[in-house]
């Protein structure tokens, strides 16, 4: 897997097609929400847009292709905790399911599992798609770091044949060979952290870490996303973050019969709010709810407070959903730099190449200039990879990677 040379550079790390942000379309968000996404921002944008691809070669003998959405659709169905939050929720409506009280509790509990579940979803859904682009990134480093090691050890050889015949002006024998120890540790440790990231990856995507192959991502990626607007980043995401429709629902469903379901349920969410329970216990209902004016008044207290919070949780959602923007345009400005960077030893590169051609001795300072340009790929590689990490992280800011 190598970033492509023509007349339109690339770096592609998503699949083909995709939207906004760059992931597999997953469902979300709908149509009306990415358009407000693609809104431009205030700032112009820097030169980011020409298409960068990386694409995956086939896989060689003991690996496994595996696309990010096939590691969003695994890591959601196979997340444990939501697993577990769901395995817990047991339903008995019992016969008049609409005038018994255990019946509200357990209304608020199948509520208040479905929310929390999906958020469960998507922090495993995110951390597997953030495994799944740092494992893409060593394993075309690792590409990039063989050749260099080739053409290293190319320029050595260059080296030594200049030195035999007397030139003088040559490269330093000494810090090539030590380059080239360096290089043999950085594959090394390479080595051991696509090691690494395959059993981590494995597990959240209920995969047995012990089974003999790799996984190896098999995306294309393409860097050429319309500019996201902050606000209405904010917007989307006050609308889906499961946490905060967590919040809402409550609100909506307390009242004097779901209050003490509604509070047991706060003890998990902001154990604060959840810590004054009734007398009779997490369960006990009122004998006469529905005139029991202390079982209202304090319902009622319990909806100005989880307002309360809910306005709090939203100040803290809307920040990190503007940090999570910003640190994606930063990391998008960034791509560029490293692609004229990139672009720039390509151009290098071919003007050494036809001064060879011509018979001009730069044989030498070719070797160094296809080096220098390995080096630049590497860099952009690493610089697509944290755009592309920066993107997911917007998507959970934004509860755009709900399982639904």
């Amino acid at each position: 897997m190598r970033i492509a040379a023509g007349s339109v550079v690339a770096v592609s790390l998503l699949t083909a097609g995709c939207q906004w942000l760059g992931l597999p379309d997953l469902g979300t968000p709908k149509p009306t929400t990415a358009h407000l996404l693609l809104s431009p921002r205030q700032v112009p944008a820097p030169d980011a847009t020409a298409i960068l691809e990386v694409r995956p070669d086939p896989p060689p003998a003991g690996y496994y292709r595996l696309t990010a959405d096939e590691c969003y659709s695994l890591a959601c169905r196979n997340s444990a905790a939501a697993n577990l939050i769901e395995s817990g929720v047991t339903v008995h409506p019992g016969c008049f399911a609409n005038l018994t009280g255990r019946t509200y509790a357990d209304w608020v509990r199948v509520t208040a599992a479905k929310h929390l579940s999906r958020e469960a979803r998507t922090r495993t859904a995110a951390a597997a798609l953030t495994l799944y682009y740092r494992l893409l990134e060593l394993e075309l480093k690792s590409d990039v770091l063989k050749a260099s090691v080739d053409e290293l050890d190319a320029l050595v050889k260059t080296n030594d044949i200049l030195l035999a015949k007397g030139f003088k002006e040559t490269a330093d024998t000494y810090a090539l060979k030590k380059q080239r120890i360096d290089l043999t540790g950085e594959r090394a440790k390479l080595r051991s952290g696509i090691q690494r990231l395959n059993a981590e990856l494995k597990s959240l995507l209920a995969i047995d870490p012990g089974a003999a192959g790799f996984l190896l991502p098999a995306d294309q990626v393409t860097v050429a996303p319309d500019p996201i607007d902050p606000a209405a980043a904010v917007q989307v995401g006050l609308r889906n973050r499961a946490d905060l429709n967590l919040l809402r629902s409550l609100s909506g469903l307390a009242d004097h019969r779901t209050l003490p379901a509604v509070r047991q349920v706060l003890v998990g969410v902001t154990p604060v709010l959840g810590a004054v329970t009734p007398a009779g216990g997490p369960d006990a209902v009122p004998l006469a709810p529905f005139v029991s004016a202390v079982a209202k008044a304090e319902a009622a207290g319990v909806r100005r407070q989880l307002g309360g919070l809910l306005q709090d949780r939203e100040r803290e959602a809307a920040r990190d959903i503007r940090t999570a923007v910003d640190e994606w345009a930063t990391a998008r400005d960034l791509v560029a730099v490293a692609r004229q960077k990139f672009e720039l030893g390509q151009q290098r590169v071919t003007e050494l190449e036809k001064r060879q051609k011509v018979g001009q001795g730069v044989e030498l300072e070719l070797r160094k200039a296809r080096l220098e340009l390995l080096q630049a790929e590497s860099d952009l590689i690493g610089e697509i990879t944290r755009w592309k990490l920066a993107d997911v992280k917007a998507r959970e800011a934004m509860g755009l990677l709900g399982c639904d």
